[in-house]
């Protein structure tokens, strides 16, 4: 034995139910919609003009066909473009890599030498103070919350 919220579950997650609901909304947009137009109209407003709707999919192919096909011309044009475009993006691309190639090479660099001055040792083995104090004082020259 089904209660009224099951069956109400039934007839709305139904095929037919999703067509009833689609539908209801629709004719409640266009009413309010025409309500709008005709309230703005007696208040002297202009009405705003109908705009093209957008064609997608299939109906953009039919009329296309309809209209003409495209010169051969034209088509091996456009692939030219796409090709220019591909490539032009593609050297791009292996311009960027190179650059970054090369800052990370400079990064590792930079600290293979500090780590070399860091770890430096007097004879005795005990680590030099110098290295790692310039090394704090050029962090701190970098650092631009301290320079004023």
């Amino acid at each position: 034995m089904a209660t009224t919220k099951q069956q109400e579950n039934r007839k709305r997650f139904t095929k037919e139910g999703k067509v009833k609901e689609i539908r209801r909304s629709l004719t409640k947009k266009a009413r309010l919609k025409k309500g709008y137009l005709k309230a703005l109209k007696e208040e002297g407003y202009s009405i705003p003009e109908k705009q093209p709707k957008l064609i997608t999919g299939e109906k953009a192919r039919q009329n296309d066909s309809h209209e003409g096909k495209m010169k051969w011309d034209g088509k091996v044009q456009i692939k030219k473009q796409r090709k220019k475009l591909q490539r032009d993006l593609l050297e791009e691309r292996g311009k960027k890599e190179a650059q970054k190639v090369k800052e990370n090479k400079e990064r590792l660099e930079t600290r293979e030498k500090r780590k070399v001055n860091m770890t430096k040792r007097t004879r005795s083995g005990q680590p030099l103070m110098g290295p790692k104090i310039e090394d704090l004082l050029s962090k701190i020259k970098d650092d631009e919350t301290y320079t004023r």
